[in-house]
């Protein structure tokens, strides 16, 4: 009688409603259920046509169908979003890209400035040395500020991201052309 319990889940039906699909009351079905009474002739045909149902659509996937108005555009809804959500990250993404690159560039012209061999092509007398040495830490500070919070990690993230909306987009579309 295993089959005959897990027969409602199969299809979604409650008790009460195999027992009126089948022809008999809730009470006979739930006896049978559990093993104590057996069905009238006719109600085991209709159980044994809606199993045969249920192996030929294990056989023959359902035919393509079309989409109910208010299911198209559920899923017209669903790929306007993801690629309004593309266009987003797309856009963060290469905000940050143009932060962090000139903020690198900046740092890497910094530190060849300050390198003791450049020192005499960058600065001229002792005071704008001195005035050079207060205002290259506040620069490398900043720019290294602005790398931190655009980093190559965050950007990679955005990456990934837009890589999985693409993937939905991708299955949104196939499940608008297939259904």
């Amino acid at each position: 009688m295993k089959e005959e319990k897990q027969f409602g889940e199969l299809f979604g039906f409650r008790h009460n409603e195999i027992a009126n699909i089948v022809g008999v009351s809730q009470g006979l079905w739930s006896m049978y259920a559990i093993g104590r009474r057996s069905l009238p002739t006719r109600a085991y045909l209709r159980l044994a046509k809606m199993i045969l149902f249920e192996e030929q659509q294990k056989n023959n996937p359902p035919a393509i169908r079309q989409l109910q108005p208010e299911e198209r555009k559920h899923w017209e809804d669903k790929l306007n979003l993801n690629q309004i959500n593309q266009h987003n990250i797309i856009k963060k993404l290469r905000e940050h890209q143009e932060k962090y690159e000139p903020a690198r560039k900046g740092l890497e012209l910094l530190a060849f400035m300050t390198d003791e061999l450049q020192i005499p092509d960058f600065v001229a007398d002792e005071m704008e040395k001195r005035s050079k040495d207060k205002f290259f830490p506040v620069v490398k500070a900043r720019l290294e500020g602005v790398i931190e919070r655009n980093s190559l990690h965050l950007q990679e993230q955005y990456e990934v991201k837009l890589q999985v909306l693409q993937c939905e987009e991708k299955c949104l579309k196939e499940k608008l052309s297939v259904l």
